[in-house]
């Protein structure tokens, strides 16, 4: 009857197996449509990103295109302006036409073609007759008006009148049907009032550019627009077509990329042929999963059998239920093992059978051997349970192993005991490294700031009776290895910037990393000064050598500060702060170079902190000033707009330009709400300008690793509603040396606002015109030092071919720094589109705009 009963509560234990087996098939269709819907948002996916990609490529590519048009009407008409605007061609090629002079002398000759790629030159007297041709670079008696078709008369009658007499006239016309942009500009003295000018109309000077097949080519290669031409009605589905001009029925075609379009056309049927795969394994797995659930029913029968035997197993697994194990140990009352379990070979390495019948305590041996073996079993007979013991043995591999040992006895001890035996030697290990780990530094391996202050606590004890230097050690120009480099780099200087370290200290001394690239030397019992000079003098030679690293050659240095302390003099913080003060001293000094801590150097860092105190005190007492330098166009001759520049009444010093007060700003994290306020007083004092001249200002490559430029520009844009075309961004060449995707996106968002950003102070880095041209900027502002080299042979060219390459691609030059008529000159040779600096005049304050902008002001 009892048997009876037990399996009828068998049965309805184990019954919930057949249930499972139609929740399977219920939910079989829902997995199915699951995996349906998946797929289906897959390919979603894949079709709207492809299909994102092509539209971004086609979007760049007119972009490209739009640039190429405009530089070659920018380009030609700049040209044409230098050649026609010139006395010595006034006096050969209007006074008289002297041939040889222009074509001989290569004056206007086949360099034009040559070097600029103008296919022909027309000059066409007063009386409208051609009386100079240059066609592909050799002396030709073609007329223009058989030259070219169009309305050439209309081009020459507006470049004729006399409000134009300064102009360049660009139109388009053809040649042989192929689209021809035609350049038109009178001939004058320019500048030069040492040639008299003949009255009467002027000659014209032509520069024709063709949109031939070799330059449609050139043009593909240059700006990546594949299979140009010159369409003259919609092309192809997939062409992209650009008007070359206002009313204009021609168009520039040619074919984007379509790189989503490729990607789609490779990883769709894969895509596909895997969601195919995918669903014929699921359908599979599940065909299998119900088919192991029938065998399950077939097996329940059979499970209810073996009941019996795992019952009279129960009593000794209900022994070590209670704790857990890593392998089961017996023991006769001797204390000889009659039993080890299975496991005790994968943890140990010996076979039980080589420790049956030995005594368990030869395996075994506690831990401190305050306590035997016996003993402690002993103890387990004289109560229900006895307290853990700790042990240690030798494994097969002869590595000691720590295991903790628990016991029950059979029968008081009569029988033995049995207990369990639970490795925790990993354990151990981990929470002796969590102790490194918490007093070390993970990178480097030394120690870390809590290490640190152990020991300066235990030696600045009075007891200790010792004497201490501590040295605060911070690495020069690491930051720019880091940030051009990579942190990976950067980890590696800092490992050998370690070690190092450890190689020039004693063994008592104590070297700790305390984050970033500073590092502190603690040296108990340090000896006099001159062993703490030559210390440091060793410290800073080694790491003044080369550095070679990952194929790279880095230049570092180190700056010191040292102070000095005895048993009971100050506190291990304050002992840092003088360390620290010491530190910025030797910065101060010029770097590579230790300081020494002395009572004044407190001071000085007071007078730091109070100056920091004061720049921000100055923000809120109206003790800033904005002030406008003026930037001259130079092809206009007319103003082009000013540079915001900042400057500190301070009440004690006098006036401080920002050089003066903006690495303070920088250093003591003020830099944000400065430029914040400069933003917001720049574009309100814009916005109330009577002309709407641009205004530039400089903001630091620091704004763009975050949201913070963003945010400020479009919040001071709101608030002033000042045009954003008018705000023009400046951002040091340092930028263009973070290789991060943040900066990047900045970039492009400050554009989608619709600014205009410039690389300032080109040339002071190493970053080149490539980088430059890889971001979306409008201009570039050469340093005064690069612009100083046009008057040197050697450097002239190279610093002539970056300008006209900057300008071709639609770059806007300015020259910063220009402080005499000499320059100037220079300058405007090269075709730099803007000027600025001492030499047009300095900064106005706010209460002087209003009489700049009433008086007319001129180059």
């Amino acid at each position: 009857m009892f048997m009876t009963e037990d399996a009828g509560n068998d049965s309805t234990d184990l019954s919930p197996g057949k249930p499972t087996r139609s929740f399977t098939r219920r939910t079989f269709p829902a997995i199915m449509l699951l995996l349906f819907v998946m797929s289906a948002l897959a390919i979603a996916v894949l079709l709207n990103i492809t299909g994102a990609q092509d539209k971004r490529a086609r979007e760049q590519s007119l972009f490209f295109a739009q640039r190429a048009i405009d530089g070659i009407r920018t380009g030609i008409g700049r040209d044409l302006s230098d050649y026609s605007k010139w006395s010595d061609a006034y006096r050969h090629l209007h006074v008289t036409v002297d041939k040889a002079w222009a074509y001989d002398q290569e004056n206007i000759g086949s360099s034009v073609y040559s070097l600029y790629g103008y296919q022909a030159v027309f000059v066409i007297s007063p009386t409208g007759k051609t009386v100079y041709s240059v066609i592909n670079g050799e002396m030709s008696d073609a007329e223009a008006g058989t030259w070219l078709t169009g309305d050439l008369q209309g081009l020459g009658k507006t470049a004729s009148a006399s409000e134009n007499r300064d102009e360049v006239i660009v139109k388009l016309l053809h040649h042989e049907g192929a689209p021809a942009f035609v350049a038109a500009s009178a001939i004058t003295t320019g500048t030069d009032n040492s040639v008299p000018e003949i009255p009467g109309p002027p000659s014209l000077l032509l520069f024709v550019k063709v949109l031939d097949p070799a330059s449609l080519e050139s043009l593909a290669r240059d700006f990546s627009l594949p299979d140009a031409y010159i369409a003259h009605k919609p092309g192809p589905d997939g062409t992209a077509e650009l008007s070359l001009g206002e009313n204009i029925h021609e168009a520039l075609a040619w074919r984007p990329p379509t790189p989503g379009n490729d990607l789609r056309k490779v990883l769709l049927p894969l895509l596909v042929l895997a969601l195919l795969i995918l669903g014929i394994l699921a359908l599979a797995v599940l065909r299998h999963a119900l088919t192991m659930l029938r065998a399950q029913e077939y097996q329940y029968d059979s499970l209810l059998a073996h009941r019996k035997a795992l019952e009279r197993s129960e009593e000794r697994f209900r022994d070590i239920a209670e704790v857990s194990s890593d392998w089961l140990w017996e023991v006769d009352s001797a204390g000889t093992l009659t039993y080890l379990s299975e496991r005790f070979e994968q943890v140990t390495g010996f076979s039980p059978s080589e420790w049956l019948g030995k005594p368990l305590h030869r395996l075994l041996h506690p831990h401190g051997g305050s306590i035997s073996i016996a003993q402690w079993l002993l103890g387990g007979a004289n109560n229900a349970s006895s307290s853990p013991l700790l042990c240690e043995y030798t494994a097969r591999n002869q590595r000691i192993r720590t295991c903790k040992l628990s016991v029950r006895a059979i029968d008081a001890g009569a029988l033995g005991f049995r207990g369990t035996a639970t490795d925790i030697t990993d354990e151990l290990r981990a929470l002796a490294q969590i102790k490194h780990l918490s007093l070390h530094d993970p990178l480097t391996g030394l120690a870390n700031r809590n290490r640190l202050f152990d020991c300066l606590s235990e030696y600045l004890d009075p007891a200790s009776g010792v004497s201490l230097a501590v040295l605060n050690l911070d690495m020069d120009r690491f930051k720019p290895v880091n940030d051009s480099l990579g942190h990976a780099v950067g980890d590696k200087v800092l490992k050998e910037v370690a070690h190092i370290l450890q190689q020039n200290v004693r063994d008592s001394d104590l070297v700790a990393r305390l984050g970033g690239d500073e590092f502190v030397i603690v040296m108990p019992e340090p000896g006099n000064a001159d062993d703490l000079d030559q210390l440091c003098g060793r410290l800073i030679d080694c790491m003044q050598r080369p550095m070679h690293l990952d194929g790279n050659t880095l230049y570092l240095g180190v700056s010191i500060g040292v102070a000095w302390a005895h048993p009971g003099d100050s506190r291990a913080d304050e002992l840092l702060r003088q360390a620290d003060i010491a530190l910025y001293a030797a910065k101060a000094a010029g770097r590579n170079t230790w300081r020494v801590y002395v009572e004044a150097m407190g001071n000085v860092a007071r007078d730091r902190r109070r100056y920091e105190q004061q720049l921000r005190d100055a923000m809120h007492r109206d003790q800033l000033e904005l002030r406008y330098l003026p930037r001259f166009d130079v092809n206009a001759e007319q103003l082009y707009g000013f540079e915001a520049q900042t400057f500190w009444h301070h009440p004690e010093k006098g006036e401080l330009g920002g050089a003066d007060f903006i690495p303070v700003a920088e250093a003591s994290g003020q830099l944000e709400e400065l430029g914040a306020w400069m933003l917001i007083n720049v574009c309100e004092e814009a916005a109330s300008w009577p002309t709407p001249v641009n205004v530039s200002i400089a903001v630091s490559p620091k704004w763009f690793g975050s949201s913070f430029l963003l945010n400020q520009v479009q919040t001071a844009l709101e608030t002033s509603n000042l045009a954003p075309h008018r705000l023009v961004l400046e951002v040091a060449e340092g930028i263009l040396l973070v290789d991060h995707k943040t900066v990047a996106d900045t970039l492009h968002a400050l554009k989608d606002l619709g600014v205009r950003i410039n690389i300032d102070k080109f040339g002071t880095n190493i970053a080149s015109l490539r980088e430059v041209l890889n971001q979306p900027f409008d201009g570039i502002r050469f340093d005064r030092n690069i612009l100083s080299q046009l008057g040197l042979e050697h450097d002239h060219e190279g610093v002539l071919a970056m300008i006209r390459l900057s300008r071709s691609v639609g770059l806007m030059v300015t020259a910063e720094g220009i402080e005499n008529a000499r320059q100037f000159r220079q300058l405007r040779n090269v075709a730099c589109d803007h000027v600025q600096g001492p030499y047009f005049g300095s900064a106005l304050a706010r209460s002087e705009m209003a009489s700049f902008f009433t008086t007319p002001r001129w180059l």
